[in-house]
């Protein structure tokens, strides 16, 4: 056996790497000790790394030789020699060299930072992760390492940051958890990732308190370890440590991003940790995780009533982190005051997700100003989340910031829609107003003028959202609140003209939207009600004058039929909108076959309407002609369709009395001195109506005939100068000569009774001469007095009255009147030159002697006559023969000489 005294270095780490193989680590203790300085103790780590047996049931052995090793004495008496392999010994120099070259040491990877050994962490580190991966538990590495801790600082220090909180997770959290986190992958891991993974089981159970306890006893002694490892790599780097990223910020960004997911988890965390220990603690790492506090707020995705009470709180921890004053914020209306520069700092990406977690973010950065702004948010959001209106603290910030006056009036409208919605609880207007208020300047002060500061509707004027509130209050029936605000308190917030238009147009908003006409239904009798309410506070008002007989004009069109273009149901917008409502009882005169019956009711509408000043009172129109005129001329538009529908309905008696008695028998208007237009073409019509059923009584033909030919004289006196005096002279003359062939049947008719009831009566004689002078001045008295008394006369001593009868008395009574410009002189000096010499019971005569034998009772006819002619001016003179005055005097004058 060679001595080992006679052993070269290279024989020497060869008989090494054979008894290390073998596992005679004492062996290698007394090589180690025979010889120092070839086997140092880096080499010794890596041949027991590279060659000792890892799946040695028994771990004693080599605990007890590194102990040895790190104790600096070994034992080498009590082994005063060593057997050596003469397989080892026998080779060359050479050879031995050659060996150890192809020897493969295994590298010990730098797990500590070895500050103060001299590698025994790195490789205590390094076995265990062996054993690990040969046993796939932890407990044989852990009890390895324990033997060792007290002897490494640097390991101890690894053992706590890296292998205490794998055990705190696997053996006392959650033991019946699979997910095991390996250690070696732990140590691979990034921060971020590492922070993931050691809070995956504890974001599981969605607890607060178990994330609170895994952050402390797992996370941060794991961050605290990773910071080290990450400070020593710069140093070796010689970075500027001004430019290292705090591990903790990766667990404020995990609590940022759990808090889009799962916000009330990240949120009950947050106020549950107290952030970083105190032994890592820096200030900019307290001040960062107040940061993350107040994004977590603005992370979450949906108000609620808890969402709104822990966040809260997180606002309060926060402030509390960073040693600010904590303002009475938490209060309904709060007052928020912010700087400018804050407000000038804010950017609308700052509030994306993926921005909430910078360190440039002003929204997050934790000062008085920030605080306050999300206490503006948070109270915002509380308001709104109790009108049903649930909204992300995100969306309500970025309203309140960069929300445009468009934006701000949507939501005010959005809110005030959804007031009234509420049904759980009566609704405090009063409070909901100065919300709304409040919401306008984030002030319980309201600001005058919009843009005055961040504010949830900061783009509306006071006034503005006043008067909103007023339509609001208005559609709620909420009167008794509004005339105590707005008009009999002593500073109203609005002018009385301001409250006074919204009321106006609060009534036309019911009108307008009512199905129904009748007042006491639906909108309409909304419209009313408002009306009511609020008539005697303005009793000059001639905008409430309008509806009062709007309203009423709606509620009595409302009982008859009506139907617009397309089958459309009337609705009483369709008044508004009309640009001549009058049109709309035409329509009913149309469609209701019994509407022209009731005309009284049908005129009253038509006043209401025009007193409505429809469609506006500042037209022009209106405001030229007086409502007295405008109302006579809708009477008259009424009358005439309802004259027409009567005869549509073959109802000629009932449109017979509406042209006698509602029609004005003057060719001018008694209000104006315009020409009526109406009465005329109204008595035409009827005058030229032919009944769809004659009567069968020859004395009610006449009678019926005798009425038309009125109404046509009537059409001839009403007719304007020269217009469709043709068309009606036409008809009158079929009319005189159908009378003619009445009268005449009439006559024979009475003659053959006469004859009959002659030969009838037995020893009929002759008559006598006194008999007969008896029955001719019966017959004669009775034509004078017909046909005013039916029962006496005779048709036989009737005779029809001409044309040229009518031209007659028409000449006469131009004669009386100086406008017919003929002569020099003028109608008191027209003279008619008759065609023919007229009986002796002509038109003149007749007449006067009729009047003047009965005491002044004029007949029929000459009373027909004289409407006739009476007015009658220009376009008859072709029919009555008028001469100038300069003729009729050379014919005077002619007839004189002779």
């Amino acid at each position: 056996m060679a001595s080992l005294n006679k052993l070269s270095d290279a024989h020497v780490l060869l008989l090494a790497v054979e008894q290390t193989s073998n596992g005679d680590l004492q062996a290698l203790q007394v090589l180690l000790a025979r010889f120092p300085n070839v086997l140092s103790r880096t080499i010794v780590y890596r041949l027991v790394l590279s060659f000792y047996p890892v799946d040695s049931p028994d771990q004693t052995p080599l605990v007890d030789f590194l102990k040895g090793l790190n104790g600096g004495q070994t034992d080498s008496e009590s082994h005063p020699s060593i057997s050596v392999n003469p397989l080892i010994s026998s080779l060359s120099q050479n050879d031995a060299i050659r060996q150890c070259r192809i020897l493969r040491l295994q590298f010990i990877p730098e797990h500590a930072p070895q500050d103060t050994d001299d590698g025994l962490a790195s490789f205590v580190i390094e076995w265990a992760r062996r054993l690990e991966g040969l046993g796939g538990t932890l407990q044989p590495l852990t009890a390895f390492i324990e033997q060792f801790v007290t002897l490494s600082p640097d390991l101890k220090s690894w053992y706590e940051t890296n292998l205490v909180p794998i055990l705190r997770l696997q053996y006392d959290f959650y033991p019946e958890s699979d997910d095991v986190i390996r250690l070696q992958d732990l140590e691979n891991m990034t921060v971020q990732e590492g922070v993931s993974s050691l809070l995956q089981c504890a974001r599981r159970t969605r607890n607060a308190f178990d994330i609170a306890r895994d952050l402390n006893h797992v996370v941060a002694p794991w961050v605290a370890g990773a910071s080290q490892t990450k400070r020593r790599r710069i140093d070796h780097t010689t970075e500027d440590s001004d430019q290292e990223e705090q591990p903790w910020e990766y667990v404020n960004e995990w609590l940022i991003n759990e808090g889009l997911k799962d916000f009330a988890v990240a949120a009950k965390t947050f106020v549950e940790w107290n952030g970083p220990p105190e032994e890592q603690e820096v200030p900019e790492s307290i001040a960062n995780y107040a940061r993350a506090g107040l994004a977590i707020i603005y992370s979450c995705p949906e108000s609620s009533r808890d969402t709104l009470t822990i966040s809260w709180d997180v606002l309060s921890k926060a402030v509390k982190l960073t040693g600010l004053m904590m303002a009475n914020l938490s209060t309904s209306r709060p007052n928020v005051s912010l700087d400018e520069s804050f407000v000038r700092n804010l950017q609308d990406f700052d509030l994306l997700p993926a921005s909430l977690s910078k360190k440039t973010n002003h929204f997050t950065h934790v000062t008085e100003s920030s605080t306050h702004f999300v206490g503006g948010v948070l109270a915002t959001a509380s308001l709104l989340t109790e009108l049903g209106l649930a909204s992300s603290f995100g969306e309500i910030a970025r309203t309140s910031i960069f929300g445009s006056e468009r934006r701000h009036k949507d939501e005010l409208r959005r809110i005030l829609q959804q007031i009234p919605r509420q049904t759980r609880k009566e609704i405090d207007w009063r409070s909901m107003r100065l919300d709304l208020l409040w919401c306008q300047s984030w002030s319980c002060n309201p600001v005058t003028t919009p843009d005055q500061g961040p504010a949830y509707l900061r783009q509306l004027s006071v006034k503005y959202v006043e008067m909103q509130v007023l339509d609001a209050l208005l559609n709620a029936a909420q009167y008794t609140i509004v005339k105590e605000v707005y008009i009999n308190s002593h500073a109203s917030p609005l002018a009385t003209s301001d409250v006074e238009a919204r009321i106006v147009a609060a009534i036309y908003d019911a009108y307008d939207n009512a199905s129904n006409g009748n007042k006491d239904r639906g909108g309409m009798k909304r419209s009313n009600e408002i009306l009511r309410a609020f008539r005697t506070d303005f009793p000059q008002s001639t905008a409430m004058a309008d509806i009062e007989h709007l309203i009423r004009a709606t509620h009595s069109l409302s009982f008859y039929h009506l139907t617009l273009q397309h089958g459309v149901p009337f609705r009483p917008v369709a008044i508004r909108v009309q640009k001549d409502p009058l049109t709309l009882l035409e329509k009913v005169l149309e469609q209701d076959s019994k509407a022209y019956t009731k005309l009284d009711d049908l005129l009253e509408i038509g006043r209401n309407l025009v007193r409505a000043h429809l469609p506006s009172r500042g037209s022009l129109a209106q405001e030229l002609d007086p409502v007295e005129l405008r109302a006579s001329d809708a009477e008259q538009r009424i009358t005439y369709h309802a004259i027409m529908a009567a005869l549509a309905a073959n109802d000629f008696d009932t449109a017979y009395a509406y042209i006698t008695t509602r029609l004005s028998s003057s060719t001018a208007s008694p209000i104006s001195n315009v020409a009526d237009d109406v009465s005329w073409r109204a008595a035409y019509a009827a005058g030229k109506f032919r009944p769809s059923v004659s009567p069968k009584n020859l004395s009610s033909q006449i009678d019926s005939l005798a009425q038309r030919m009125e109404l046509l004289s009537r059409a001839l006196m009403l007719a304007p100068s020269g217009e469709a005096l043709s068309g009606i002279l036409a008809t009158w003359r079929r009319y005189e000569e159908e009378m003619e062939g009445l009268k005449s049947q009439a006559v024979e008719e009475e003659r053959s009774f006469d004859a009959r009831a002659d030969a009838a009566l037995p020893g009929g004689f002759g008559l006598e001469d006194r008999d007969a002078d008896r029955d001719e001045t019966k017959r004669t008295m009775a034509r004078r007095t017909w046909p005013a008394s039916r029962a006496g006369p005779s048709y036989e001593e009737e005779a029809p009255m001409g044309l040229f009868d009518v031209a007659r008395g028409a000449a006469t009574a131009l004669r009386k009147s100086a406008a017919f410009p003929l002569g020099a002189g003028g109608l008191r000096d027209l003279k008619i030159r008759e065609g023919a010499q007229e009986s002796e019971g002509g038109f003149g005569e007749s007449t006067s002697s009729a009047s003047e034998l009965e005491g002044g009772r004029t007949r029929k006819r000459d009373m027909v006559a004289n409407m006739v002619t009476n007015n009658l001016v220009s376009g008859l003179g072709w029919v009555l023969g008028a001469q100038p005055q300069d003729r009729v005097d050379r014919v005077d004058q002619g007839h004189g000489s002779e």
